[in-house]
């Protein structure tokens, strides 16, 4: 499959999911869920540095019919030294986070329980020397835990994987392995979790694992203050790029 058919399947597949938000979303308007979450750390003195990031979500359920999520997320930051040489002040800048990814995910009800899902993403991380990186794939669901307070679900499924990393263009199947679990335990508060395990069809060799661990609580009005914990490990990650990457995001959602 080439590189123009697949970002054909995966524009396909997020029309696909934008197509399900707008026909569950009128259905059951009072509890679908926007939310922006915005933050910003800076430093000065010996050394500047400067963090921002932002996340917009989509989400809603509809009884018996299923689900939708919709994510944009990007993160940035940049670190300024500065020196002294012969009287003279140096200034050097450092990129030290640039990543940006949009994520998708329907859900189709079978049963109470049981549920067939269509979940996509993209991905752009300069400091991981990935240019694109593009999954989409169906599956099915199990849910184990199921309420209006809590969900806990597993998943299965396939996926199809095109990426560019360290400038080396590739593509394969994979297989997919997922779990996640949410509790609202107040008004306008809740954790979660999730991880997924995506190994190569032909290779388990290669695979990737996404996890995230979050707390959302209430401040004032419509603010929230949300804080994630993102963990992103490839097994062949691009050349001197280390596997692992962990993020730590904190910041104000808005509940839109």
């Amino acid at each position: 499959m080439t590189l123009k058919q697949g970002l054909i399947v995966v524009t396909a597949g997020l029309v696909a999911l934008g197509l399900h938000a707008q026909e569950a979303a009128p259905a059951r308007a009072s509890k679908l869920e926007k939310s922006l979450t915005l933050g910003l750390n800076l430093t000065d003195g010996n050394s500047e540095t400067m963090l921002a990031n932002g996340n917009l979500q989509i989400a809603g359920e509809k009884d018996l019919l299923g689900s939708f999520k919709v994510g944009l997320e990007g993160n940035y930051g940049e670190n300024t030294t500065r020196s002294v040489v012969d009287g003279v002040e140096i200034k050097e800048d450092e990129t030290t986070v640039s990543n940006a990814k949009l994520t998708g995910n329907a859900k189709k009800t079978l049963t109470p329980r049981t549920y067939a899902y269509l979940d996509g993403s993209v991905l752009n991380d300069d400091i991981a020397k990935i240019d694109y990186r593009a999954t989409v794939g169906p599956g099915l669901g199990l849910y184990l835990v199921k309420s209006d307070s809590q969900a806990l679900s597993v998943e299965g499924g396939l996926a199809y994987v095109w990426e560019e990393v360290s400038d080396l263009e590739d593509d394969y199947l994979a297989l997919r392995l997922a779990e996640s679990f949410e509790y609202k335990f107040a008004e306008r508060s809740k954790i979660w979790q999730s991880i997924a395990y995506m190994p190569e069809a032909e290779d388990f060799d290669n695979y990737l694992i996404t996890a995230e661990v979050g707390v959302e609580a209430p401040l004032q009005g419509k603010l929230n203050l949300r804080v994630v914990l993102q963990d992103k490990y490839d097994s062949e990650p691009g050349e001197d790029v280390k596997h692992n990457d962990l993020t730590l995001i904190a910041g104000v959602s808005i509940k839109l």
